[in-house]
């Protein structure tokens, strides 16, 4: 082959580290023994790896919570030096962490004491595991027994806490004495209720409530742990100030606490709209056990994640829920979103026209709710074409597709966004 690593690193035009173009040019060259062959295959590598450099991009899916795209949108303010995370600035010595994290979420939550890791997998996870020590079963709906995104499955987590899963009710119904009867065969079982929150169960239904349980679990002398999942927080106030009607049916933390659960796990970069953790919450006791286990440290979340938590929860302290850029894209008004879409109109080259569309949570969240949005669908243009030029822009672009057509929902664009979509759009 008439070609070295260095010439065909040469042969790159993408702005990566010459290092990763030597590394990939090598591996190249030890699959492929022609060089027009090996010069083709590098820069398809390259190319792409050039593409997927993490950036930011304009969500135009109008799926507001994308599991893809990181779910919660984020103001990027977290520090970028050293950090107090363990230092105690009143002592000048070794301190605890999250001192001010876990007081803010305490008043939040109206709960005795909080532990934060990784995700909220990790939340139930390192819970179940911790509860195996005293407890060797565990009691859960067979309308419960969920899979979500990256081959989570609930029995199969279970099964490596060290606990044993008891399955009780059917798919559509579960009643109170289904848990009283499962209780009185398998006294050593906690109680896990866990909120559907990527699917749903309509019709000839019944469930056990939280406080029917909490009643339950009290009479046997357990723990009833909730994996709420999507961490709602906000309160009745402010869901009705924005008519927002269709978080009503959602369970606020709160109120599962208040109900009488003893824990509650939720995803802090889902409704709770921050950055991707796992918060537990509930009773103090339970907590400090949770903090105190071997394998706790292995889910520990590191100080920007730390930060960022901090950041967001403090805004729904002080009544700034609008500060939350989850929450800012939910309450933008339909008018205001319609205006936008025709100054985008106004000022594009392509013939396009607003439509009426369908926004919905994403995230693994309220998966039968929408909300009413004005749509700028682009007509004149190829899809494929046009899916193109979006992706391989700058700050990328990703659009929703129906029957073939380009379609960009503003719900999930923030405001600054719309003039990188004008700034394509306006050239041919």
């Amino acid at each position: 082959m008439n070609i070295s690593v260095n010439e065909l690193a040469n042969t790159s035009t993408a702005n990566l580290p010459r290092e990763i173009e030597i590394f990939l040019a090598k591996r190249v060259l030890q699959e492929e023994d022609n060089k027009d062959s090996a010069v083709q295959s590098f820069q398809d590598k390259i190319g792409k790896l050039s593409v997927n450099t993490h950036k930011n991009v304009v969500n135009a899916s109008g799926t507001i919570l994308h599991t893809n795209l990181g779910r919660a949108p984020l103001n990027n303010n977290a520090f970028t030096r050293y950090s107090n995370v363990e230092f105690d600035l009143n002592t000048g010595a070794r301190g605890e962490r999250n001192t001010y994290l876990s007081t803010l979420m305490q008043q939040l939550l109206e709960v005795e004491d909080v532990a934060f890791v990784n995700n909220n997998a990790s939340s139930l996870f390192v819970t179940l595991a911790n509860l195996s020590k005293k407890f060797s079963h565990v009691i859960v709906s067979r309308g419960e027994i969920i899979e979500i995104g990256g081959s989570y499955r609930l029995p199969e987590i279970i099964n490596e806490s060290g606990l044993k899963l008891i399955e009780v009710g059917t798919t559509n119904k579960t009643r109170l004495k289904d848990y009283k009867n499962a209780l009185e065969e398998y006294s050593d079982s906690v109680i896990l209720k866990v909120h559907r929150s990527n699917f749903s169960i309509n019709g000839f239904t019944e469930e056990a409530s939280i406080e029917e349980l909490s009643t339950l679990k009290n009479l046997f002398n357990t723990v009833l742990i909730h994996d709420l999942g999507s961490g709602l927080v906000v309160s009745d106030q402010f869901l009705d100030k924005f008519n927002l009607d269709i978080f009503k049916t959602e369970m606020t933390v709160q109120s599962s606490i208040k109900k009488g659960s003893d824990l509650v796990m939720f995803s802090g970069d889902k409704l709770f709209g921050s950055i991707q953790s796992g918060v537990i919450a509930g009773r103090k006791d339970l907590i400090e056990d949770i903090k105190s286990y071997s394998l706790f440290r292995t889910f520990r979340c590191s100080p920007t994640v730390l930060y960022t938590l901090q950041e967001t929860t403090e805004k729904y302290v002080r009544k700034n829920e609008l500060e939350i850029p989850f929450w800012q894209l939910v309450t933008e008004p339909y008018d205001n979103l319609l205006n936008r879409c025709n100054i985008i109109i106004q000022n594009i080259s392509y013939k396009a026209e607003v439509v009426e569309g369908e926004s919905v949570i994403g995230g693994g969240t309220m998966p039968d709710s929408i909300i009413k949005s004005p749509v700028v669908q682009i007509s004149e243009a190829k899809s494929t074409q046009l899916l193109e030029l979006f992706l391989q822009n700058v700050a990328p672009i990703i659009p929703r597709i129906v029957d073939n057509v380009i379609c960009l929902d503003l719900r999930s664009v923030f405001e600054d966004q719309d003039k990188v979509i004008i700034d394509l759009l306006s050239k041919k």
